[in-house]
């Protein structure tokens, strides 16, 4: 693989960028331009994926704090039990000690790992 053949004359910037915080570009091989050019492609790559997680956690904050009146009952209901965690567990709860320990049992080895899910 050679460094003219997998970029074109717009990636030069990054070389650059890159050679003048790594090393002098006078004393540059191809090879070290090639390396250059990889790590400053990595910490471009980086950057942009660190900045859509911290879009999407906004966007997951925001959305989480409000339902929508007019969304249909079961997306009223899923709104309710992610902001509610510990209430629908204790509802579930009650539900499960009514049906006997044993399937009590059984249901809390179901739906905990799927509140645990909810809380995060």
């Amino acid at each position: 693989m050679t460094s003219s053949s997998n970029r074109s004359g717009a990636s030069a910037k990054p070389v650059a960028a890159a050679l003048s915080r790594e090393m002098d570009a006078a004393h540059a091989t191809m090879a070290q331009r090639e390396i250059l050019w990889r790590i400053e492609t990595q910490r471009e790559r980086l950057a942009a994926r660190r900045s859509a997680l911290r879009q999407a956690a906004a966007l997951r904050e925001s959305a989480s704090d409000r339902v929508d009146a007019d969304a249909s009952l079961p997306l009223r209901l899923l709104a309710f039990a992610r902001m509610h965690p510990m209430a629908v567990a204790a509802v579930i709860g009650v539900a499960g000690a009514a049906a006997g320990p044993r399937k009590l049992l059984r249901l809390a080895g179901v739906v905990l790992p799927i509140v645990m899910r909810m809380r995060r």
